[in-house]
């Protein structure tokens, strides 16, 4: 721990920490006198919805419903200590060496008494402590016990951070907090950096092992387990590393993210800033410059199959389940509507210039319930589809967004919606439902089809020439879009909108501007809505219009051109 020192050329000198660490044995269940507390503006014209959600529920308040696990005091890298029943604790002033002022624990700028501090707690039944002013806690001796340099939480256990920051600085690899189930952590006014979740090497008690506790290797600034709830208010985690899933947090229990930011994590598996198995709740909070060697740069919900999305059925060969893609969670993402008249204030929060190695530069979801409303998704990448977003057996709901400038090296520039790739393969066969409202979808690229929007299976058969069967299978995804702008996208082919055996309905929806690459004269093209063996119907208030090379190619009934 140091609290920084700022060199002549503007960096920050800090003491290297001690190789190693005495620590106190404690022998109490409790510390006397310790108390337990623990914008939108290219809407432009669309019509905004006036009413709002009412406040939100406490997470930290709320246990997650699922079950603990039988093996509950075995954790992925060791156990947990010894409450020591019955025994006396010690006096207030020995307390990680700090002072209790207005039923906080003052812990002063030192790393090992905030570990000694949050040991007590645990110990206790939670508390309040309240770090340094602007201190640098930095943590550098991995506990192989708890795989980290910070205590699990298994209490109710309140950090106010007072501007500081708590960073790993080590050459051992470990993440920072870890919420057992049972346990309830609230960070306010913190910054956690350097975390990096690795699994175990070491060997582990049988017990972890036959109960496959997930979270090994994921989370590298927070992991939450199943029973376990995170509230994080004005919190930024940045520079967190994770060898499998979620950059910075990954929760199977109840997390809540207000006001916070998320900035420049990494993932090797899926959710470079956030992955998610529980409840997730992200409120006016930035999940920015995010990537995952997988999927979902930004946030991934769940983990999705292994399958590529392919053109042919040979890229169908080697499709297996990756994992259980049916655990993913509840996720809301929700901006403020402060702007006047939805305007371009109205969101804050934002999914951008997050980048995903497969699906889903900024929100991927594979399986589970998805919301979304006053929250921009612009500037993501994905190397394989979704852009902006790839939801795959998902039901989803996006309100008021604005979508643009994402882009796809293969479908979906700016959204994906998918039962997933069952051509073949009947046991597999799944549905997606999505609605999108009051929503833009602008300056979106895909380098093969569906420049702003991908709606249905995956597979697409060029042979085929584009022509509609006399028999066709529709009911692969189902897609609403009302009150929305979908302009200006491109892609080989769909440069607005490519509709694959699957059903889309537009109510007051605009789909204008858009193109289409494909110069070959094989099969039909269309700039605006490209539909392949599916149903596209338009309500009377909707148009397809000045997309180039054609509006439909004379796939949609009711559209010209």
């Amino acid at each position: 721990m140091s609290n920084e020192i700022t060199t002549a050329d503007g960096g920050a000198a800090t003491a290297t920490p001690p190789a190693s660490r005495r620590r106190a044995l404690w022998i109490v269940t409790g510390v006397a006198g310790l108390t337990g507390v623990v914008g939108l503006a290219a809407l432009g014209g669309l019509a905004a919805r006036d009413d709002r959600a009412g406040g939100p529920e406490r997470v930290a308040d709320n246990r997650a419903a699922a079950p603990h696990d039988a093996g509950g005091d075995a954790h992925e890298d060791g156990g947990r200590g010894d409450h020591g029943e019955g025994r006396a604790g010690p006096g207030r002033g020995e307390w990680g060496g700090g002072e209790e002022h207005d039923g906080a624990r003052e812990i002063p700028c030192d790393d090992d008494a905030l570990v000694d501090a949050l040991e007590l707690a645990n110990r206790g039944h939670g508390g309040t402590l309240k770090l340094a002013e602007d201190c640098t806690y930095e943590v550098g001796v991995k506990d192989r016990t708890v795989g980290g340099a910070l205590p699990a939480i298994t209490q109710d256990v309140t950090v106010e951070g007072n501007g500081a920051t708590i960073r790993r600085d080590a050459e051992d690899a470990f993440r920072i907090f870890r919420v057992a189930g049972g346990g309830r952590l609230t960070l306010d006014d913190l910054t956690v950096s350097g975390g990096s979740a690795s699994e175990v090497r070491h060997p582990v008690p049988a017990a972890s092992v036959a109960h496959g506790r997930p979270g090994a290797g994921d989370g590298g600034a927070l992991l939450v387990e199943r029973g376990g709830s995170a509230h994080l208010s004005n919190v930024t985690l940045t520079d967190n590393n994770a060898e499998h899933n979620g950059g910075a947090v990954a929760n199977y229990g109840r997390v809540w993210l207000q006001e916070s930011k998320v900035l420049h994590n990494h993932a090797q598996g899926d959710g470079g800033g956030i992955f998610n198995r529980g409840i997730l709740k992200v409120e006016d909070t930035a999940v920015d410059d995010n990537t995952a060697g997988g999927n979902g740069g930004g946030i991934a919900n769940g983990n999705g199959l292994s399958g590529k999305h392919g053109t042919d059925a040979t890229e169908l060969k080697s499709y297996v389940p990756s994992g259980k893609h049916d655990d993913a969670g509840t996720v809301e993402i929700i901006g403020s509507d402060h702007g006047k008249d939805g305007g371009k204030d109205g969101g804050k929060s934002s999914l951008s210039n997050n980048h995903a190695g497969r699906n889903g530069g900024g929100l991927f979801s594979s399986g589970g319930y998805v919301t979304v409303s006053f929250t921009h998704i612009t500037g993501n990448t994905a190397c394989e589809n979704g852009g902006g977003s790839y939801a795959e057996t998902t039901d989803l709901d996006l309100d008021k967004l604005v979508v643009a400038g994402n882009h796809a090296d293969g479908d979906g520039g700016g959204l994906v919606v998918t039962g997933g790739k069952h051509w073949g393969y009947p046991n597999t066969k799944q549905s997606a439902s999505a609605t999108i409202a009051d929503t833009v979808i602008a300056d979106n690229t895909a380098n093969r089809f569906g420049g702003g929007i991908y709606n249905g299976e995956w597979l697409v058969k060029i042979e085929d020439g584009f022509l509609t069967p006399s028999e066709t299978e529709d009911d692969n995804a189902a897609l609403t879009l009302r009150n929305t702008l979908a302009k200006d996208n491109t892609a080989l082919n769909g440069g607005g909108i490519f509709n694959n055996k699957a059903t889309i309905t537009l109510t007051k929806t605009h789909v204008t501007e858009n193109t289409a690459t494909d110069t070959s004269k094989l099969h039909r093209v269309a700039g605006g809505v490209l539909n392949h063996e599916g149903h596209v119907t338009l309500d009377d208030e909707s148009l397809i219009s000045n997309n180039d090379p054609t509006n439909c190619a004379n796939t949609v009934e009711d559209c010209f051109n």
